[in-house]
């Protein structure tokens, strides 16, 4: 059992996340102080920056936090498909509807200082692909065993990348890249379900 400090320290973080989530969403990342989320929450500036070191790693914090929140409702998606290409499509078109709708993704695209924010999305986005592929990877070999795992992790870092670059950049509705994605990679996982 959590002790009561453990408990206070892990609702702190929140709250300090919840204020910094409040602040990139009314202001971008150029709206996101530190003083503020401190002000929000009822605590020092200090503080604040004894848990996140400073701006960026408050931005960090505030994304991971959101990316697992995301990968819960893709991972949904993935656990009603009967296989995998039907969850790889159910995935992606998730994924890209969410983002389509998402307040934080709204603003680190385009806020002022999204040109900042959205390198966690583009050029530093490396903890961002690494914690989605993680969680994905860890669905599809639970829920499908059959798909080696080379090629799981292949296709699931090709769709991630894909499905990062319509969120940057939309184009076509998002069902209609699931289906595409679908139809590249669904020969690849026929060949490795035959196998």
């Amino acid at each position: 059992m959590d002790s009561f400090a453990d408990r206070t320290k892990r609702r702190l973080h929140d709250e300090l996340l919840d204020a910094a989530y409040d602040a990139i969403v009314a202001g971008g990342y150029d709206g996101l102080r530190m003083a503020e989320v401190a002000r929000r929450t009822g605590v020092s500036r200090q503080t604040v920056y004894n848990e996140f070191s400073d701006k960026w790693g408050l931005l960090q914090a505030v994304t991971t936090r959101e990316t697992e929140r995301f990968l819960l409702q893709v991972n949904a998606a993935l656990a009603e498909a009967p296989d995998p290409i039907a969850g790889l499509q159910a995935a992606v078109e998730r994924a890209l509807a969410l983002a389509g709708e998402n307040p934080l993704v709204k603003a680190m695209l385009g806020q002022p200082g999204s040109d900042q924010a959205s390198q966690l999305l583009t050029t530093r986005g490396q903890q961002l692909l690494e914690v989605s592929h993680q969680a994905l990877d860890a669905h599809v070999r639970e829920h499908w065993p059959e798909v080696p795992p080379e090629d799981a992790t292949s296709c699931i870092d090709i769709a991630l990348r894909v499905v990062l670059s319509h969120i940057i950049t939309p184009g076509p509705p998002p069902s209609a890249v699931a289906v595409q994605l679908a139809r590249v990679l669904s020969p690849f996982l026929v060949q490795s379900r035959r196998q």
